[in-house]
């Protein structure tokens, strides 16, 4: 199984949504080219909530996303958590199973993620969803 890569143009891409100053819901969806054996950002939401996210995906498609979500706090202050989703529906062939399997933690590291979560199903991803899953990094 090879080990897959991110190319700097895809690199330079991620690093330009982390430094944005306030931004907006945003998904940036990244998919693995078997032929070349890297990452690749298959696109980018901009103002996407999770549940329109739904939408844009398959449910029989592995993906990793990485997702700015805009948090509004009880006393008005605002942040904007970046969160890592490695989206594996069930029901895939296992070789794409394992390919993904197998890279996630490569791309986490080079993203330098601190919140990662899993998802088996589009209906998963909703916004009561991330709140859940944000609460334990209090």
């Amino acid at each position: 199984m090879a080990t897959c890569t991110l190319p700097d143009e895809y690199f330079e891409e991620f690093k330009a949504l982390k430094k944005e100053r306030s931004p907006k819901n945003t998904a940036m969806v990244f998919m693995i080219d078997k032929s070349k054996h890297e990452f690749k950002i298959e696109e980018t939401f901009v103002d996407i909530s999770l549940e329109k996210l739904q939408e844009e995906l398959s449910n029989t498609s592995p993906r990793y996303i990485v997702y700015v979500y805009k948090h509004t706090h009880p006393d008005g202050r605002q942040s904007f958590p970046m969160v890592f989703i490695y989206f594996m529906p069930k029901g895939i062939s296992p070789a794409v199973a394992m390919t993904y399997s197998a890279n996630k933690e490569i791309l986490v590291n080079k993203l330098e993620i601190m919140k990662s979560f899993n998802a088996e199903t589009v209906e998963t991803l909703t916004e009561p969803w991330l709140k859940e899953k944000l609460a334990f990094f209090k």
